[in-house]
């Protein structure tokens, strides 16, 4: 029986390159590869991260030269020299992808797959170094929209502004807001008014918004997600509530600790960068610090100061917390528009995705066991982008019926 070889195909901006490694198995350098895609797009790596990579590296000399090609950029495979060496359609229907691709976009994906063929590899990762890559859907295959700005503004007197209808109608004084870019202002000047104290900003599915509080704190609400906040902070401190997903930016006030408070999860701040998530149903908070300093507090645990690079979950069924190092930045990549699943498995996309999209999925579980994903793309595209990339780089295929997905292995019984 012939062995089966593990491969890695890198679209850079230049060309295609391979790496195959017939010692490894695919999960392993599946997390390779993401590693180095890190690096050569200037990400950073924690210290067990970097060992690990250094190890494969030393491992033999062919992998020091795909790693010092990959991140020089040198040495790349161009997509005409590729068509002169392979019949590039006729690969392309071997491994029945059918995409109806722009040409140039399509010649990109037919030449990564002749690559695969001509050094024999049977199953590949895939890493897209241009975001502005693009895969359409299935032909005839309706598409299922992102989500974009929209948001409900809830005022203390239950008063109810929808900030996509009522946005060229409605003034509030110490308020503005731009629906265009999804954003909401607060002047942060002392209420004479009798207007009510407390707001509350709510994300529907499908939903993004952008908030800046009285105090000059910019907050990012990712979908299905609200914050409850007063319109004028108080003179000791300055406390929010959040339900689902945030990034803060929080101004500097020493006399002032910032406090988002979550379920019975409450982090302190002084002024720093931070992302907080805590939807309603997982059972577990996580925060991740960019900068400066937080203080992260739990039920049946002592409060824990998390450094820069590191993050902090928290599972509310077991009361158990773990604090680890990570690459920070991967965890906001959502504000600037982006899906990254990084050694990801379907358990940790399916929820980003059913949020943005508003759709259900429906999955075997034990089918796809612990198969981990490795992808980057915008989130501003049809549902199909991102579900045929998790066709291309796994041996997925699905369907979609209305708002509902379904995912199978290949060969699987639909």
């Amino acid at each position: 029986m012939k062995k089966k070889c593990t491969g890695v195909i890198f679209f850079l901006k230049n060309g295609v390159f391979l790496i195959k490694d017939e010692n490894m198995d695919t999960s392993r350098l599946n997390h390779i590869a993401g590693l180095i895609a890190r690096k050569r797009s200037g990400g950073k790596l924690t210290g067990t991260e970097q060992q690990e990579l250094e190890e494969w590296i030393r491992a033999s000399r062919m992998n020091k030269e795909s790693y010092d090609r990959i991140i020089s950029g040198r040495g790349v495979i161009r997509l005409m020299e590729l068509e002169k060496q392979i019949d590039t359609d006729r690969s392309f229907k071997k491994l029945t992808v059918r995409l109806k691709w722009r040409c140039w976009k399509r010649r990109i994906l037919m030449a990564g797959v002749a690559a695969m063929v001509m050094i024999g590899i049977m199953s590949a990762f895939w890493w897209w170094e241009q975001e502005g890559i693009t895969v359409p859907e299935s032909a005839g295959q309706p598409g299922i929209k992102p989500g974009g700005n929209c948001a409900v503004l809830v005022l203390g007197n239950g008063c109810r502004v929808d900030l996509q209808k009522d946005c060229d109608t409605l003034q509030l004084p110490g308020i503005s807001w731009d629906h265009r870019k999804g954003t909401i202002v607060y002047d942060g000047r002392e209420n004479k008014t009798g207007w009510p104290e407390r707001n509350t900003l709510m994300v529907p599915l499908r939903g993004e918004y952008r908030l800046v509080l009285g105090d000059g704190t910019k907050v990012w609400l990712n979908s299905a997600s609200s914050l409850s906040y007063p319109v004028q902070f108080a003179e000791k401190e300055r406390c929010v509530e959040l339900d689902g997903e945030a990034y803060f930016e929080v101004t500097p006030d020493p006399e002032r600790p910032f406090i988002v408070k979550s379920g019975d999860v409450q982090t302190r701040v002084l002024g720093t960068a931070f992302n907080f998530s805590a939807y309603r149903g997982e059972n577990a908070s996580t925060i991740t610090l960019l900068t400066g300093k937080v203080a992260v507090s739990a039920p049946g645990h002592a409060e824990r100061v998390l450094l820069p690079g590191q993050q902090l979950k928290y599972d509310a069924e077991n009361r158990k917390t773990v604090i680890k190092e990570v690459d920070a930045e991967d965890f906001v990549v959502w504000k600037d528009g982006l899906f990254l699943f990084n050694d990801c498995g379907l358990e940790e996309i399916i929820p980003r995705l059913s949020r943005w999209y508003g759709v259900t999925f429906h999955y075997d579980r034990e089918k796809f066991g612990d198969l981990k994903f490795y992808i980057k793309t915008r989130r501003y595209e049809d549902i199909g982008t991102i579900l045929n990339l998790l066709k291309l780089t796994e041996n997925v295929t699905y369907s979609i019926e209305g708002n509902e997905v379904t995912l199978y292995r290949t060969g699987e019984n639909k």
